[in-house]
């Protein structure tokens, strides 16, 4: 199998970890989704991650994958039926910081006269509202098996550091100190952003 991914994707990364948990070896491509023709020709929408099977079926879109990847990997499951409405809310928090990070960053790289400042402003918000409501269940990530929203939580803290700086941590401690000691766990740190 081969994905396609980009070195500071945080869904290309969900999808890496995943991969990893469950002991499933993927070749990796990596892609600009920007220019890749290649890309386009795979994915209509041209976003990544994209995982073309062995036999050439292709999925997209990183929680289709990653429930792919669950679906037949080793180990334990990292989508458990217990508690699975709220651990699924959590994830979903924790996917939707990611998304703010990528449009925040998309705003930050356009040219000055193409940028907005209510959009820069929405994005900002809905990153420092997603790490509040992360920080207040900070210490339902720490007990028992890993999960998708521990993922989820890893991969869009990560991103938020990696493209806009350590500032979250300021009103986040229990948070802060979650993510350090996740960050060391194989999967997240092989899959670190470059």
């Amino acid at each position: 199998m081969k994905l396609y991914t980009a070195p500071a994707s945080p869904f290309g990364r969900k999808a890496s970890i995943v991969a990893r948990e469950h002991g499933i070896d993927l070749e990796e491509e990596t892609c600009n989704p920007f220019e890749s023709e290649e890309l386009a020709g795979l994915n209509p929408l041209r976003f990544i991650p994209v995982l073309v099977l062995d036999d050439g079926a292709v999925l997209y879109d990183s929680q289709l994958i990653c429930e792919y990847l669950d679906s037949i990997g080793a180990g334990p499951t990292l989508y458990p039926e217990a508690g699975r409405w709220v651990w699924r809310t959590r994830m979903t928090v924790g996917h939707g910081l990611a998304e703010a990070s990528v449009q925040l960053r998309l705003q930050n790289v356009l040219p000055e006269a193409e940028q907005s400042a209510t959009l820069g402003k929405r994005y900002s918000s809905r990153i420092s509202r997603a790490v509040a409501q992360l920080e207040k269940q900070a210490d339902a990530l720490i007990p028992g098996a890993m999960r998708m929203d521990k993922i989820c939580a890893v991969i869009g803290l990560g991103h938020v550091e990696f493209r806009h700086g350590e500032d979250w941590r300021d009103d986040a401690p229990n948070l802060a100190a979650w993510y350090d000691d996740a960050v060391e766990r194989p999967s997240f740190a092989e899959t670190a952003p470059k």
